[in-house]
Formats: C-alpha cells, sequence, structure tokens
C-alpha cells in the first residue's frame, strides 16, 4: 500500500466505537486523565517508557501525538468511557509496514478499568480497522513474558503465540524475554464468522 493511501485512511479511522468506549484522537483536556495512570510504575513496568515524572511530561507526550495525527502517522487513540467522557487508555499502532501490509498493535490501560473487559472491546475494535478496512495481511502483538494479563488478552481476541525470544529486549536494563503474538488477515475472518477450528 502507498503511504500516502495509508495516510489519509489513517486521518480518516477514528472515531471508532464500541459498546461502551469511543476511541478517538487524543486531546490536550485528556492529559489529567492520561498522567493519572502513565504516572504510576505499576501501569508502564511491562512497557518501554518510564512513568510520567509530571504532567508537563505528559503534556510533551500529547504535543508529540499531534504532530503524528497532523502527519497522518500511525500511532495511538485514547480510549474514552461514553458514560462520562473520561480518558482511561489508549490503543493504537505501535508499529506498521505499509509494504508488507503488517502491523504491530500496542495499548495501556489505568488499572481502575482493568478485568472489566475494555480493552477486549477496544483491541476487537482495532483487528476490524486492521482487517476489514485498512486490509492488512497480519497483525502482531509483544509482550514481555511475565505479563501474563496482556497475554491472556491476546489469546482471547484470537492471537496465535508464534514465537518466544529469550532475552530479546533490555527494558530499564533488565534483559526480558518477548513473546510474539500473531493474527492473519484469513484467520480473523474465520474468528469473525464463528469458525473457531482455525
Amino acid at each position: 500500500m502507498r503511504k500516502g493511501k495509508l495516510r489519509r485512511m489513517l486521518v480518516n479511522s477514528v472515531p471508532l466505537e464500541t459498546e461502551r468506549l469511543i476511541l478517538r484522537r487524543i486531546e490536550p483536556r485528556d492529559d489529567k486523565d492520561m498522567f493519572d495512570y502513565a504516572s504510576r510504575p505499576e501501569v508502564t513496568e511491562y512497557l518501554l517508557w518510564m512513568p510520567h515524572v509530571n504532567i508537563e511530561a505528559t503534556r510533551g507526550y500529547i504535543e508529540f501525538i499531534q504532530t503524528r495525527y497532523k502527519k497522518g502517522l500511525y500511532t495511538d487513540w485514547a480510549l474514552e468511557l461514553k458514560e462520562n467522557r473520561k480518558m482511561i487508555g489508549t490503543c493504537g499502532y505501535a508499529n506498521i509496514d505499509s509494504s508488507a501490509l503488517r502491523c504491530e498493535i500496542g495499548y495501556v490501560l489505568s488499572p481502575e478499568y482493568r478485568k472489566k473487559g475494555y480493552m477486549t472491546e477496544a483491541v476487537n475494535a482495532i483487528l476490524d480497522l486492521t482487517f476489514s478496512k485498512l486490509f492488512f495481511e497480519s497483525a502482531e502483538l509483544r509482550i514481555m513474558d511475565e505479563n501474563a494479563d496482556s497475554a491472556k488478552l491476546a489469546e482471547r481476541v484470537g492471537f496465535r503465540l508464534d514465537r518466544v525470544i529469550k532475552d530479546e529486549l533490555t527494558v530499564k536494563d533488565v534483559p526480558r524475554t518477548i513473546r510474539h503474538y500473531v493474527m492473519t488477515a484469513p484467520q480473523y475472518f474465520l474468528l469473525r464468522a464463528g469458525k473457531t477450528n482455525l
């Protein structure tokens, strides 16, 4: 896919809507909600980035995201609760290989809203975008070996464990084993059709 076409499609991709969420662009008004979870060490334990040290760091990140939106580049989108418009996390693309029609999905969720099915809704919305609208051929998740909750989510929405690479990344000075989960377009459409014998 040509990069220009992909950028136009990404610009027009959101908002996305699920039963309880709206996936939309991150906005400056989200600074306090984002800082609330992004400043917590337990939230970033299995992520590549460090906790935000102050709200100015959060605002700086949000400003950076705005530049990516303006250029039509892949990035995260806010997860907004329909019931109260609170921003509770992000979900989107951590990487896109437009020539191979392949992407990596990333997500983070405020601890208060875990184990309620919100991220399952969000990831399913991103998968529908990935395969039904952007027409990618595969999607990947990279999950640190100790992150059991994220691995369960991957399996729940239909990703398959493809490979495990010992000490693949050094994150915050600690060697981390990474589990690579993959979903292909044919697998996604079979799952959506209710055929589970993939």
